[in-house]
């Protein structure tokens, strides 16, 4: 595996699985993956490297946060 997957698949090796792409936008491209540590299927969002320095990590703390509060967060949300 090359690229920004590769590279992507193997930082995050000891933690989850990348097992597909499910989507990007102008902002991002987001993984389907899954946790090692706790057996389960999660959504990876990774900012477009051109964007990271702009926006800065704070923003995606906050819409962490606010989903993880929040009934957005379904099994549902990663299963599709």
């Amino acid at each position: 595996m090359t690229g920004a997957l590769g590279q992507l698949t193997q930082a995050l090796a000891d933690r989850y699985r990348i097992e597909r792409e499910l989507g990007q936008s102008g902002m991002a491209t987001v993984y389907l993956a899954h946790d090692l540590r706790h057996e389960r299927k999660v959504a990876i969002k990774v900012l477009r490297p051109e964007l990271s320095a702009v926006i800065g990590a704070e923003r995606f703390v906050r819409e962490i946060r606010t989903i993880a509060a929040s009934d957005l967060w379904t099994a549902e949300l990663v299963s599709r």
